[in-house]
């Protein structure tokens, strides 16, 4: 095994392949990147127990192969190597059984190799039902609603991302039972049927390696696995299985009252007034309207001391003093997940959800359920 590859091109696609390495693997070969080159193209495969990543890199004037092969190598060290460089070209050569030279410069280093036997088989194969989006589209549904996914939630659905189609609209809504981020996409034609469920850090993964290009990704799913191809990257996902639930009949319709507020004031307003419950587990803010319209945000640390601020918003449908009480971190997540300038966020009452929206933040909802403090 002999090739020699531009060191931005390779630098580039290890970083992508790298984001599926294990980070505490029960064998080192699980921390490993498997170069599989041929006559006309080389490939880097990472993977652990939720995600597989593949780099296909073909001939062109920034890769010579000079004989083919295939190793498994160190994740981490390779990338670093790569990394640090400052060489143009970097030369790979297998020259003995388990060790591999690499040449960047002035440098040279040789690597032992790990056992290819013993790297994980992955199944990329594409046999499922398929759905074609931009990548502008799939990255906003990926920011708009993973964040609302549960981290650790006894259901093991509530930890993923469900995405369901119904004629020519795709509909993904992510919930921990405590906040909801609904977002969905209109489609020119009718799509086939498909109802899933994505583990919420698969998604944040991927969007990672997804750059700002108007390309299309290919999604092919199947009954346990989804298959994303886009450029000459590879990403394959295990899917949840299980029933989601209807949130549908969660979120309100009829509300007391809408305020809007500038969203850089609101947001910074909320950052001051949480100073003292920063580090509190259950981190709670309060929010009242006022008689004269304008709205006091408010938090106490019984230790600390209490914030008190006046933020005047921009508008108030109906002038009904109330207060409710939730997470401040769960309203600054929603708020920077719209893209709008000025939002909205309609009221149900002291202890009922409340609903945030944009303008500009087309097709998308978030629900947010208060506590009683």
């Amino acid at each position: 095994m002999n090739f020699v590859i531009n060191r931005d091109l390779f630098l580039s696609n290890l970083n992508d392949v790298s984001k599926a390495m294990s980070n505490k693997p029960q064998q080192p070969v699980a921390a490993g990147i498997k170069i599989d080159v041929k006559e006309d193209s080389i490939s880097l495969l990472a993977t652990n127990s939720e995600i597989a990543i593949q780099a296909i890199i073909p001939i062109t004037a920034q890769l010579s192969i000079e004989s083919t092969g295939t190793v498994v190598l160190p994740g981490k060290y390779l990338l670093d190597i790569v990394k640090k460089s400052e060489a143009k070209d970097i030369k790979v050569t297998k020259f003995e059984t388990n060790v591999v030279k690499i040449i960047a410069g002035r440098s040279e280093v040789t690597m032992n190799t790990l056992d290819v036997e013993a790297f994980p088989i992955v199944n990329l194969d594409r046999n499922g039902v398929e759905l074609s989006i931009d990548v502008l589209n799939l990255k906003q549904i990926i920011k708009k609603t993973a964040f609302a996914a549960g981290n650790q939630d006894e259901q093991l659905v509530l930890t993923g991302v469900n995405a369901v189609t119904n004629g020519n609209k795709l509909e993904v809504v992510a919930t921990d039972r405590y906040r909801l981020a609904k977002k969905h996409i209109i489609f020119p034609n009718e799509l086939e049927k498909i109802s899933v469920i994505f583990p919420s850090k698969s998604l944040d993964d991927l969007n990672k390696i997804l750059d700002d290009s108007e390309d299309i990704v290919n999604i092919n799913i199947s009954s346990a696995k989804a298959v994303f191809t886009f450029k000459n990257i590879t990403f394959r996902t295990r899917l949840i299985k299980g029933a989601f639930p209807n949130t549908d009949a969660i979120i309100p319709h009829d509300f007391i009252t809408k305020i809007k507020f500038n969203k850089a004031d609101l947001m910074a307003t909320i950052d001051r007034a949480s100073l003292f419950v920063a580090q509190d587990a259950t981190s709670i803010i309060k929010l009242a309207l006022n008689k004269d319209g304008n709205v006091l945000i408010s938090s106490v640390n019984n230790e600390i001391g209490s914030v008190e601020e006046i933020i005047k918003p921009i508008s108030c449908s109906d002038i009904i003093p109330f207060q409710t009480a939730f997470s401040y971190r769960y309203l600054l997540d929603s708020i920077k997940a719209l893209d709008s300038n000025e939002i909205i966020i309609s009221f149900t009452g002291e202890i009922k959800p409340f609903v945030l929206t944009g303008e500009y933040d087309i097709n998308y909802i978030q629900l947010i359920v208060p506590v009683r403090a």
